[in-house]
């Protein structure tokens, strides 16, 4: 922790390490106990918590519980291990045979069209990035967009299919260009977490791949960092699909 730097802990005294050690002891019942009640338990009078409080750059106990209470918080959150289940849940679905009629389905409908645009924002946009050029490296010429500034008010003819990557599918600058290109007569795919989402309600097809949302707070927002591993798998598939009926 970021309180109990190596510099901190060199001013220690004795009786500072007897209040270090009994804190690293008892940190969940910390954050919700009196000066009174550490000084105690620790053995420890409440004027030598007072001065270790200072010692890790605090103005009393009450700061430090604050502070100390946030570090840790943290620390649980760095800790966490990644939880593989539903990553692996989906690798199982994706072996039926509904969800591998899904992906033949829309390759069929990629392999019939002359322009392929890829659109999204945030992670989701890097990903749809990164399937343009695993569709052009495959050898099929594709666009990827990772912007919502981009002018998706331009003329998109029929032959064009727009493929829209977004976890939550409540994007609003994708659903409103969705919108848009559908009035355009362009093909608009979408590949979301969930087909009950607005982006996929309103897309021509929809392919959903049902994993746990995870965020993560980063100062004063939430960051969404589900894994695009299932999107990767999709766009992947789709590609090697289409080259195999272009080629077939």
């Amino acid at each position: 922790m970021a309180l109990f730097s190596n510099q901190v802990l060199d001013q220690f005294g004795e009786l500072d390490y007897e209040v270090y050690n009994y804190i690293l002891k008892n940190s969940e019942k910390i954050p919700y106990m009196t000066i009174r009640e550490v000084a105690r338990e620790a053995h420890v009078s409440t004027t030598t918590i007072s001065r270790f409080c200072r010692k890790v750059k605090c103005t009393g106990f009450s700061e430090f519980k604050v502070r100390f209470k946030l570090e840790k918080e943290k620390k649980t959150v760095r800790d966490k291990p990644f939880d593989h289940s539903s990553v692996l849940d989906f690798f199982q679905r994706v072996e039926t045979e509904n969800f591998q009629k899904q992906l033949q389905a829309i390759a069929d409908v990629i392999a019939e069209k002359k322009q392929i645009i890829f659109l999204g924002t945030g992670n989701s946009g890097i990903i749809a990035e990164y399937a343009s050029r695993y569709f052009c490296d495959m050898g099929i010429f594709s666009t990827g967009i990772n912007t919502p500034m981009f002018p998706i008010n331009l003329e998109f003819p029929e032959e064009c299919v727009i493929i829209i990557l977004s976890v939550e599918g409540e994007t609003d600058v994708l659903i409103e260009n969705s919108f848009n290109l559908k009035e355009s007569s362009s093909t608009v795919i979408s590949i979301t977490n969930s087909k009950n989402s607005t982006l996929a309600k309103i897309s021509d097809y929809n392919i959903s791949y049902y994993i746990q949302r995870e965020l993560k707070a980063v100062e004063r927002m939430k960051v969404d960092i589900t894994s695009q591993i299932p999107a990767v798998y999709i766009v992947e598939s789709l590609a090697r699909l289409t080259i195999q009926k272009k080629q077939g």
